[in-house]
């Protein structure tokens, strides 16, 4: 009998040791990918014109990711990863020439949101259900908040409160111009034309006004949502399903014109958008050079004759590209190509 419990007790010790020799190789698999990361953008090879997978494995994975947003100085890279146990925004940075791992950022405490910095990257303007004690249980709205640079570090967060933040709606998907001017998206706030409108609030004499629906032909009785405003106010680009086959959203931009009016909004085309997928959360990079956006589509090739072996499908199911939301980027030159003659450069 002794015999038999040693023999037991000796090979659950060599289990949890075997366990725990695979969790560790795991986590110090994890660990190593992001050992040597180094190079403006996270060392990626810069895109064209068509849109590619942005930092594949890094920041793009097999699961759920989209904003992506760099500080004017190209060292903090900001972005929001989905999934259970809820989303989150996490961060990098680079630090003596290399990029660090990614870390929550901590200004959120416990909670999930959509962030865009402001052009000079000194603040950062996020929606979020977060109470306004910053403890407990999320709110059954988000509300939008603003957070500014404390060093090295972010300060502490401040609710933006009324006219902006009501417990009657939802204000979300904030962007910030130069002016201070905050734009977003919201589904609830009443007297919108559609399923969803982009606002503005104003910033006047050092408070936020009223927000102001952006009407037609912004918004329409189908869905927008999730704007990027031009640090200078000068374009637009935001999400609508307002289009035939692309249901799920596409992106359009819209552009100032001399009237100081937005343009009819032009759908991006086939560069950024892809049939019956999803593409939102637009953001440019502070240098002007690249379009970052978050988009469903699939990059494997759907069909082909052969059956799919287990070690393609395996390889499919843990990479992006797989249908779950990766951040995509391309050249920036597009909002040049796509305005109109009649706007003056």
């Amino acid at each position: 009998m002794k015999k038999n419990y040693y023999l037991i007790s000796i090979l659950l010790i060599v289990g949890i040791l075997f366990i725990s020799c695979n969790q560790a190789n795991e986590f110090q698999s994890e660990k190593s990918k992001f050992a040597n990361i180094e190079g403006p953008y996270l060392g990626q090879k810069p895109p064209k014109m068509q849109a590619e997978i942005f930092a594949a494995n890094i920041i793009s994975t097999p699961y759920e990711e989209h904003i992506c947003c760099f500080t004017p100085n190209g060292k903090e890279v900001y972005f929001r990863i989905m999934g259970p146990p809820r989303g989150g925004i996490y961060f990098m940075k680079e630090v003596n020439g290399k990029w660090t791992e990614p870390e929550f950022a901590s200004f959120l405490g416990n909670y999930d949101a959509k962030c865009a910095l402001s052009p000079d990257g000194n603040k950062m303007v996020f929606s979020c259900g977060m109470p306004h004690d910053r403890k407990g249980k999320s709110l059954d709205r988000w509300e939008i908040w603003i957070v500014e640079r404390a060093g090295d570090d972010w300060g502490i967060p401040v609710n933006l409160g009324s006219p902006i933040n009501s417990t009657e709606y939802s204000s979300v998907c904030p962007s910030i111009a130069n002016s201070g001017n905050i734009y977003f998206y919201s589904e609830t706030k009443p007297d919108g034309l559609g399923q969803g409108d982009l606002w503005m609030a104003e910033f006047n004499n050092d408070k936020y006004l009223d927000p102001v629906n952006l009407g037609n032909p912004i918004n329409t009785e189908f869905w927008e949502n999730d704007p990027f405003i031009a640090p200078d106010e000068s374009y637009l680009i935001f999400q609508s399903d307002r289009e035939g086959d692309h249901k799920f959203g596409d992106l359009f931009i819209s552009y100032k014109n001399i009237d100081g009016n937005w343009t009819n909004p032009i759908n991006m085309g086939e560069n950024v958008n892809a049939n019956f997928t999803g593409e939102g959360c637009p953001m440019v990079s502070p240098d002007g050079k690249y379009l970052f956006f978050s988009s469903l589509r699939k990059t494997f090739k759907k069909y082909k004759d052969e059956p799919v072996c287990y070690s393609e499908k395996m390889q499919i199911l843990t990479n992006p590209g797989n249908g779950s939301e990766d951040i995509y980027w391309l050249d920036a030159k597009i909002i040049d190509i796509l305005k109109p003659s009649e706007i003056e450069n």
